[in-house]
């Protein structure tokens, strides 16, 4: 039986597929152990059951769970985001190196600051052991598209650093295909497409088009600035100014820019409906009751190249997309034919697609709907990709440099 760890700063109770993929890799006979840090997303608080212990251990589903504490204040700070990712590398890089048990295999499933991978790089490197990175949000892309000033300082120590952890993995996978031309120019390692799957399965309600008198366009997730929702409203009022429209705007969810969103469409006279954020299990209904749904990201470069986990769930619904995003989203929207897709810094443009999908035949619709049935059952289908990343990480077995 392999012994497998697993380093990630998310896991259950959080929502994330890395939950699927170690309690599978648990009922598949490996001995899994996650090494994490205690749970407060997306509220960026504690929940009431739970301490913000130094350390502490749990099981779920067959896996071992090792916490360490969090730095909470987050969500509203900058200062304590960047600490509590120094602190999670570098207290989770300690226990880890404390742990008297050998594990055959490392897997780092990386969401956001790749300095969250160093705990699971050093391990790899002391005990001999192969090293297995999961990239979700590649550097340093990313980091400048957050905000940060694109500095000689900054980018030369970055470079070091990125190049550092890729030459150290042994197998390198990436969520989205447009990562490898990034990550091309820091490591020559081959890189193996894992996209993500959807994190509930509401696939029977592909079968179903819901037809009403005014059509419901749906955006359900993280409400921030690389939402792009700024110019999701202003296309939406362009439309609604346009007599022969009718729809529905409904976001769902909760984040940094509800307020600000909320204020936008108050100044631009437009209705939206801001539910709030609702439990997963009570999503259902509002996929059921959705026509269309809105899939956005904001147009810098970074996240053209980005996929959110948001656009599995979108196909497995099997609804039509309204795409506002550049780059790899809208190439998938093309490529497997999902909906109407727009420039995503044009209100004009986005206002043109909520006018055209309002317009749709029923054909049209289970045209698309059929597209995003192959699309779930095909490429994003979490059994064959869990497969394929259970199998990278089985037949590792020369740890990378150092």
């Amino acid at each position: 039986m392999k012994s497998l760890l697993f380093v990630t700063e998310r896991f259950w109770p959080e929502e994330f597929v890395i939950n699927d993929l170690a309690s599978e890799a648990a009922r598949r006979g490996f001995k899994v152990t996650v090494l994490t840090q205690q749970p407060s997303y997306p509220q960026g608080r504690m929940p009431s059951d739970r301490l913000n212990h130094f350390f502490s251990n749990e099981k779920w589903e067959g896996v071992e769970i090792l916490r360490i504490k969090t730095v909470l204040g987050y969500k509203g700070s900058l200062f304590y985001k960047l600490f509590n990712y120094l602190w999670f590398a570098g207290y989770a890089t300690l226990i880890a190196l404390l742990i008297r048990r050998r594990f055959d295999r490392v897997f780092i499933y990386q969401t956001g600051p790749l300095t969250m991978a160093i705990p699971g790089l050093f391990y790899g490197k002391i005990r001999h052991v192969p090293v297995a990175i999961w990239t979700q949000d590649v550097w340093p892309d990313s980091v400048y598209a957050y905000g940060f000033r694109k500095t000689s300082v900054l980018s030369r120590s970055l470079d070091i650093f990125v190049a550092w952890v890729y030459r150290s993995a042994t197998v390198v996978l990436i969520s989205c295909k447009g990562f490898e031309r990034v990550l091309g120019n820091y490591t020559d390692k081959q890189m193996i497409y894992a996209p993500n799957w959807p994190l509930f399965s509401f696939k029977h309600l592909a079968a179903q088009v819901v037809i009403s008198d005014i059509p419901i366009f749906l955006f359900a997730g993280n409400i921030g600035k690389i939402q792009n929702l700024e110019n999701v409203i202003k296309g939406f009022a362009i439309a609604s100014r346009n007599t022969s429209f009718r729809g529905i705007l409904r976001i769902v969810g909760d984040g940094s820019a509800l307020e600000s969103l909320r204020i936008l469409a108050n100044k631009e006279n437009v209705k939206v409906d801001f539910p709030g954020r609702i439990h997963s299990s009570a999503m259902q209904e509002e996929y059921e009751q959705a026509q269309f749904l809105v899939m956005s990201l904001i147009g810098k470069p970074a996240f053209r190249l980005t996929v959110p986990s948001k656009f599995q769930m979108y196909v497995s619904v099997g609804k039509p997309m309204l795409c506002a995003a550049e780059g790899e989203v809208r190439n998938l929207v093309r490529e497997f034919d999902l909906g109407v897709d727009a420039d995503a810094d044009s209100p004009t443009s986005i206002a043109a697609a909520f006018i055209r999908l309002s317009e749709t035949t029923g054909q049209e619709r289970e045209r698309w709907r059929s597209n995003a049935i192959l699309a779930s059952s095909s490429v994003f289908d979490q059994q064959q990709i869990i497969n394929s990343i259970i199998a990278s990480i089985d037949t590792m077995n020369v740890a990378g440099d150092f």
